[in-house]
């Protein structure tokens, strides 16, 4: 693995120019936000991007969302002329890991205490660490740590501002690669490995393995089409459905379309083959407003429960991130330290998507 001393100055002034904001960003989202007003259990997911675009993201370039999406998406910025290397960290997960598992009090809660010591390990690492990823030539490779299931029931009922509880019963792990075979033409896979408690069968603890294929087309430089197949094992095929919409052993497209610089458009259509009766033809769209590089406006709009319930979808990112501070935009897509997403359903609760990621 190559890293040039440019490399990592560029790393370091990032770092060093970031962390003052962030600490202060954290502490007034603690301190200032009504926590019983605002309950967000989604302290280890990246979809707050996403969603607040109403889930049209398969056509859409994300260094971390688009492991889980759509690979293909999945870019790494590029800074230097050998491999460039991202961590990025999660600074909502580790309070609320270790609030959780118990281990702030010296004795380990439930269901911690029942996971494997490898899958403590791997909670404890997924709690502080978001994920990873790397850049040499035009393979990018990946991992996206601990991505919470987003349960729409434990979204409303969670206690306040990261909230976890959900997160030890139901994640997953992605590893991701993505292959570009020529500029307007990328390819991705995902491996995926999930883990939860089987609702059917009290205490049993479930275990297993999907994968996500990818591709992107760009035909010019203001139109990307996204195509992805996500295939899931029978225990799991609820994991991405109730919220994302993503029904296992499904194709599902999207087209992204950016008519200026700074606003982006895109809609996405799920289940081609009309394999699943809850996801079948369903139409996503969304947007997203670049606001003078200092953050951006996403709405969006889609239906849940098979069709029967409209939701709109609000959010905003801040502080955004320049991965290489000399070479201006950020490349695959616009990288913030926090986003957020409100999810207004036609009948029932508001639900809120809440990350605070830092990438150095």
């Amino acid at each position: 693995m190559i890293y040039c001393a440019s490399m990592r100055e560029t790393t370091r002034r990032s770092f060093r120019a970031t962390i003052p904001p962030v600490i202060m960003l954290a502490l007034a989202v603690v301190l200032v936000l009504p926590v019983p007003a605002l309950p967000v259990g989604s302290v280890s997911t990246v979809s707050p991007r996403p969603m607040a675009m109403g889930g049209a993201f398969m056509a859409v370039d994300d260094e971390l969302a688009a492991m889980a999406w759509n690979p293909a998406g999945f870019v790494s910025p590029r800074c230097g002329s050998g491999a460039d290397f991202r961590i990025h960290l999660n600074l909502l997960g580790g309070p609320a890991i270790v609030r959780e598992t118990g281990l702030l009090m010296g004795a380990e809660s439930e269901p911690f205490a029942s996971l494997p010591a490898i899958e403590k390990l791997s909670v404890a690492l997924g709690g502080i660490a978001k994920g990873a990823t790397i850049r040499a030539g035009g393979v990018t490779v990946g991992v996206l740590l601990l991505e919470e299931y987003l349960d729409p029931d434990g979204l409303i009922g969670s206690r306040g501002l990261a909230d976890a509880s959900d997160l030890l019963s139901a994640y997953y792990t992605t590893f991701a690669f993505a292959f570009q075979l020529a500029p307007s033409v990328t390819i991705g896979a995902s491996e995926i490995i999930l883990s939860g408690w089987d609702g059917g069968v009290p205490g049993e603890r479930k275990n297993g393995t999907g994968r996500v294929y990818g591709a992107l087309l760009r035909p010019n430089e203001k139109v990307t089409v996204g195509l992805t197949y996500l295939d899931l094992p029978g225990h799991f095929d609820h994991y991405r459905l109730k919220i994302e919409g993503l029904g296992s052993r499904t194709m599902n497209a999207g087209l992204a379309y950016r008519p200026v610089e700074d606003l982006l458009l895109t809609f996405d259509l799920r289940d081609l083959s009309e394999k699943h009766p809850e996801t079948s033809l369903e139409p996503r769209v969304g947007l997203e407003w670049n606001l003078w590089g200092k953050g951006a406006l996403r709405a969006g709009a889609f239906r849940e429960d098979g069709g029967e319930t409209n939701v709109l979808s609000l959010g905003l990112g801040s502080i955004p991130v320049d991965a290489c501070p000399r070479s201006g935009r950020t490349p695959g897509g616009d990288s913030f330290v926090l986003n957020y997403a409100v999810l207004l359903k036609q009948e029932g609760a508001t639900r809120h998507l809440l990350s605070v990621l830092l990438h150095f």
